[in-house]
């Protein structure tokens, strides 16, 4: 018996199509093929018979049509002990047991992955033929019939759409493969049906290019982005204005089989291959961009041969090769949730399996929302990492607030008050904070990462100290976290539960040094802007740590006392803000409005929307235009985000309340960490930055260098824009900063040696000013330590470059810390252009700086721009590999020595 559900639900028998009566057990049937050989939960089922309250005789219907299907499958003569189709009652539902060969959706599936190993192996006419046959099983949307009569499952959208990417996989393999003439009619259809998909414009431009129609592809990209735009809000992502900016160029990168995979990958066009033995720079493929030795090491000067490194442990990645990092120390948090359901649930296997679905749903909602890991569950317990795969600032107050969050949700299902329902205890969760060895794999992708060391441990046993409801952190977590968290009483093993957010600064902001020179270019900027009565774009740049909030604090304080009586309103943007990518907007609108309040729980908070319509309405009046905006802007302060269709008349009303709050006042709009903020906000500012019209309007923005990787002509072009680098502080302006700070935290004067470490860590950089001297107040003079939110910091900033920046690092810091292209090629086993390239990049993100005294080759030589750096590189990096590094680099030094005296 075959049965199909790639268009019509069709069960074929040995003598032809087999009916099936009634619309109920055409769609149990249905529900259970797209499930096949998994256990459907008898309530799942329900839900998806009727689509609102089942009617209660629900549950004998269902047992009939169950009861229907058996004897259906039983009338096959095919049907023996070895195979044939089987439905089989399996708590806490059903599970119908198909062999792979007789489901139409088994079979697409499994071509359908095979194509796709194809075509990331390069295989693509292959993939070609095994991606066609794959669609070919399709006769029509996923079970059409059913679909008439008003079905409406997730799976059946979820099938249609990866229809869409295999089909998109197809055009991939054939454009390749050079059949550019045979699909472009057939990409034309589809990509007029369905304008936003930016990878179907992609290829429609690039066959466009090929025939000779670069018009017609341009005209092609103008239709996508003018569809993201009007129904989304949205602009055309980097990989897709690459290929446009090809297109213009006649870039030679769109005759690569491969053209559209390279500009995936660093979204911009790069040069074609070069032919075998050609010298240069390889264009980067998915193969090739995996690690340092997919490419045999340059010849001159060449290191002697040196055995591989030893290799860690087996874990289930793809290997990588040794210059990248597939196993790193790391300072991550570990979360523990323990639930626990009793007898109260009657013994109904369904409603236990119900409740603690939706618990697990629950929770792994909760962190992800605050930007955790779920890893693992095991029996009750849940466990989430925080800082893995990629390091954050704040990865402890995440976990915490993660973790009262989850507390919080679960009440609604009883298991958090001091009468459970169910039954079931109250759960209990527990964060620890500590160093790990993490492996996973290069890019962070794949299976979940292996976690070593004594956090979790560590995490379980204090998990078994805590109360039911209740929530303990480890002294190392709290310690980090208790400048923004109020705690209550530490036990023995300095362990505390966390009571709220602390609302009152814990310490005064470090004195402004050494910025002299931006602070008058900052008031020269007040005084342009309500003189001129224009709008300005003010946007500092600068590392972590380097004081750009403290430099807007500043700015705020001299707008509040300029005679021009400047307004001021802030707002920030954060990388949590992924579920609510407008907050920022929220944020300003609080701070215009006089409110510090956060959307509640249960609906818009009425004091933010009172205060919202008393500006609106000052500002506009009450008549229709009033009206408007606050319908507009509303939204916002609302628990649940805008939909993406009203994000367009939004943005019109945002910019029209701020361009109405400075014509009224002139206006000072600080917006921070703008790195961090979508590409619809990065729109929204540039377009208030043009469009504002005549009004005494100072858009200041701070952001990090990588800013201008996502936008690399932010503020160019415009008449009234100005951008400020925060460089290091020189030597005396840090050192100021430092004995300011020692003598505010009663450290004292530091013996002169120590006192020239500690400002050679430091760096120039106020962060690691601010938190030395914290390290170093109140104890006995010794060697530095890195302090531990400096170390986060750093390695933060770290985790934001690709994974062969960072092992050009590591290879730098096998070098002593001053290294060239050459030197980094021998050790990392890289082509010599491309480390050329990630030394260059390195320096535009102030990793690194160019000498300038060359190397005795001629060759560009760079050092590290901070120490800190450099001590957190080496930290990252096991001894093995460290060790290994150092070894390459000995022998290529040695051998240069040699060449050079010869």
């Amino acid at each position: 018996m075959k049965f199909q559900v790639l268009g019509p639900l069709t069960v074929l028998g040995d003598s032809g199509p087999v009916a099936l009566s009634g619309v109920k057990q055409r769609a149990t049937l249905g529900h259970l093929l797209l499930h096949a050989n998994e256990v459907v939960a008898t309530s799942a089922l329900m839900r998806a018979l009727w689509a609102g309250e089942p009617p209660p005789t629900a549950r004998k219907m269902l047992q009939n049509a169950v009861s229907a299907l058996r004897g259906l499958l039983a009338a096959d003569d095919t049907e023996d002990a070895h195979g044939g189709p089987v439905l089989l009652t399996h708590a806490p539902g059903y599970l119908l047991r198909v062999d792979g060969d007789d489901l139409d959706l088994t079979a697409y599936r499994a071509l359908a992955d095979r194509g796709r190993a194809d075509l990331a192996a390069g295989a693509w006419s292959s993939a070609a033929r095994t991606l066609r046959a794959a669609l070919d099983l399709w006769r029509g949307p996923v079970l059409a019939d059913l679909a008439e009569s008003g079905t409406d499952w997730p799976e059946l959208r979820t099938l249609a759409q990866a229809r869409t990417a295999t089909r998109e996989d197809l055009y991939e393999a054939e454009l390749a493969c050079g059949r550019h003439d045979d699909v472009l009619e057939e990409l034309r259809t589809h990509a007029e049906r369905e304008p936003e998909r930016e990878r179907l414009c992609a290829q429609l431009m690039l066959a466009l290019y090929r025939r000779g129609h670069q018009c017609d592809a341009l005209e092609a990209y103008r239709r996508t982005r003018t569809a993201l735009a009007s129904r989304l809000g949205l602009e055309p992502g980097r990989a897709l204005r690459a290929v446009e900016r090809a297109v213009l160029d006649h870039d030679p990168v769109l005759g690569q089989p491969d053209a559209l995979a390279i500009m995936a990958l660093d979204g911009e066009p790069r040069r074609p291959r070069p032919a075998a033995g050609t010298p240069g720079p390889a264009a980067v493929t998915p193969a090739s961009a995996v690690g340092f030795d997919s490419r045999p090491a340059p010849r001159p000067p060449a290191p002697p041969a040196l055995p591989a490194p030893p290799r860690a442990t087996a874990f289930p990645y793809p290997a990588a090769p040794s210059g990248v990092l597939t196993e790193q120390h790391k300072q991550l948090s570990m979360l523990l949730v323990r639930t626990t359901l009793g007898k109260g649930l009657g013994g109904d296997p369904e409603d236990a399996a119900r409740l603690s679905g939706e618990l697990a749903v629950a929770i792994r909602d909760e962190v992800a929302r605050h930007g955790g890991k779920v890893s693992g569950v095991l029996g009750p317990v849940t466990f989430a990492l925080f800082g893995v795969v990629r390091t954050r600032e704040d990865d402890a107050e995440r976990a915490v607030r993660a973790g009262r969050a989850i507390l919080r949700r679960l009440r609604q299902y009883g298991a958090g008050g001091p009468v459970p329902v169910h039954g079931g205890s109250a759960p209990r969760v527990a964060v620890a904070t500590g160093d790990v060895v993490v492996t996973c794999a290069a890019d962070g992708t794949g299976a979940v990462p292996i976690v070593n060391g004594a956090v979790p441990q560590g995490c379980a046993d204090l998990l078994r100290t805590v109360p039911p409801g209740g929530i303990r952190v480890c002294a190392t977590t709290r310690s980090g976290t208790e400048r923004s968290l109020v705690y209550g009483p530490a036990g023995p093993d300095g362990a505390a539960e966390p009571l709220g957010t602390r609302t009152t600064r814990t310490h005064t902001p470090p004195a402004l040094v050494g910025r002299d020179r931006e602070m008058a270019q900052l008031g020269g900027a007040l005084d342009d802007v309500a003189r001129r009565q224009r709008p300005c774009l003010l946007t500092a740049l600068g590392e972590p740590g380097a004081g750009k909030t403290r430099l807007m604090a500043e700015l705020a304080r001299l707008a509040r006392r300029s005679p021009h009586g400047f307004r001021v309103v802030t707002g920030h943007s954060s990388w949590c803000d992924r579920d609510r990518p407008l907050a920022l907007l929220d944020r300003t609108l609080t701070s215009a409005t006089g409110t510090a309040t956060t959307p509640s729980a249960t609906g818009t908070d009425d004091c933010a929307h009172d205060a919202l319509a008393r500006t609106v309405h000052a500002l506009f009046g009450t008549g229709d235009r009033g009206t408007w905006l606050l319908d507009r802007l509303g939204p916002l302060l609302r628990a649940e985000p805008p939909v993406p269709a009203d994000w367009p008349d939004l943005a019109t009303a945002w910019r029209l309340l701020l361009t109405g709050l400075a014509a009224e006042r002139p206006l000072l709009l600080v917006l921070e960490d703008l790195h961090s903020a979508p590409d619809p906000v990065l729109d929204l500012v540039t377009e208030l930055a043009d469009a504002a019209g005549p009004v005494p309007l100072l858009l200041a923005v701070t952001a990090r260098p990588e800013l201008l990787d996502r936008r690399p002509t932010w503020g160019g072009g415009r008449r009234d824009a100005l951008a400020l680098t925060l460089d290091p502080l020189d030597e005396p302006s840090a050192a100021a900063l430092l004995d300011d700070l020692l003598a505010d935290g009663s450290g004292g004067a530091l013996p002169a040696d120590l006192r020239r470490d500690v400002l050679a860590r430091i760096g120039g950089n106020p962060l690691y000013a601010v938190e030395y001297a914290r390290e170093l107040a109140g104890r006995a003079p010794g060697p530095p330590v890195m302090p531990r939110h400096v170390r986060q910091v750093v390695a933060a900033h770290l985790d934001t470059l690709p994974p062969l920046a960072k092992a050009v690092l590591v290879c730098a810091s096998a070098l002593g810390g001053v290294c060239c292209a050459d030197g980094v090629a021998a050790v990392g086993g890289v082509d010599r252009a491309e480390a050329a390239h990630w030394l260059d990049h390195l320096e535009r993100r102030d990793f690194l700086r160019r000498s300038r005294h060359p190397s005795a080759t001629g060759a560009l030589r760079y050092a590290f721009r901070h120490p800190a750096t450099r001590e957190a590189v080496d930290a990252l990096v096991p001894r093995t590999v460290r060790e290994d590094r150092r070894r390459r680099a000995e022998a290529w030094t040695e051998s240069t020595a040699a060449q050079l005296t010869a």
